[in-house]
């Protein structure tokens, strides 16, 4: 039986994916590198989870609400009896950790990990589904530029920052009236729903800096954006957004083209995510050359 590790982490998972060699990781997750809130061992593995506050929905909503994310050193993505049985065992200790702690769980439940969605459902019995996210990834190719449109599309300097940071903002907020994730799927989040999203926009651009953005411009004026985050092996394209009455440029495409090519100069992955239901998106990146490498669903408990 195959086995795998995995930590929510599209950047740390990506290397592995590229590599199809997950040895390093399993080492550091066995280490202790990778922390977790409670665990199990069986047969020199290890099967955790971590739990954090996430302060800016519990601040939101007045009520303490959590993260659960899942740290396994090697697993199989087949169902297997004996493994159900151990991530039973965890996912009982995960449901201790809610009745101790009253509060809003969002559980991140990776979708090839069979016998943990059978743990959870065998359980949990008052769980909220919300969806999910798909993580894509591609490595080691060069794509043409699709800047059909002669835009201006590079790394952001300070002077843009401070130039270009309002207009950034409200073309961001305009992108995002419409959106609807997680929070809004729960009938217990969704009427503060919005506002999540509009805190971690507002957080997102005010902590913008000259090595985290790249800009379209088409005449000096901005129509769209990507922050990036960067670690050894990989770049993440993490928020995006596109001017509205500017969408027949092309400049989303043109964008991620361009961070394809710059991570591959770099002898780096680009990697990125989205909503299960964002179908265009996905069609952009696929175009491209982006593949999905894992996906997330969004399990909700309400437990206050």
């Amino acid at each position: 039986m195959q086995k795998i590790s995995f930590v929510d982490n599209n950047l740390l998972l990506g290397d592995c994916h590229v590599k199809r060699d997950y040895g390093q990781l399993r080492q550091q997750i066995i280490g202790g590198s990778h922390g977790v809130t409670e665990q199990l061992t069986n047969n020199g593995e290890v099967f955790g989870y971590h739990v954090t506050k996430n302060e800016n929905v519990s601040n939101i909503y007045g009520m303490d609400c959590y993260v659960v994310k899942f740290i396994f050193s090697g697993v199989s993505q087949l169902h297997d009896n004996c493994q159900e049985d151990i991530l039973c065992q965890l996912v009982d200790k995960v449901k201790a950790y809610v009745d101790a702690h009253k509060g809003y769980y969002n559980l991140r439940i990776p979708t090839h990990i069979v016998d943990l969605i059978k743990a959870v459902n065998a359980k949990f019995s008052n769980t909220i589904f919300c969806g999910g996210t798909v993580e894509e990834i591609v490595h080691g190719k060069y794509v043409d530029d699709h800047n059909a449109n002669h835009l201006v599309i590079e790394f952001a300097d300070e002077d843009d920052i401070e130039r270009y940071q309002d207009d950034l903002m409200a073309m961001t907020l305009e992108s995002f009236r419409t959106y609807q994730g997680q929070y809004h799927i729960s009938s217990v989040t969704q009427n503060k729903a919005g506002v999540i999203y509009e805190n971690w926009i507002k957080g997102t651009m005010e902590s913008l800096n000259n090595e985290g953005v790249v800009i379209a411009k088409k005449n000096d004026i901005p129509v769209g954006f990507v922050t990036v985050k960067e670690a050894d092996n990989a770049v993440e394209g993490v928020l995006s957004a596109v001017d509205p009455a500017n969408r027949k440029l092309g400049a989303y495409k043109a964008m991620i083209a361009y961070l394809i090519n710059d991570a591959n100069r770099k002898e780096k992955s680009f990697v990125t995510s989205t909503q299960f239901d964002n179908f265009i998106v996905q069609g952009v990146w696929n175009s491209l050359g982006l593949r999905p490498f894992y996906s997330i669903y969004n399990i909700h408990i309400d437990n206050r």
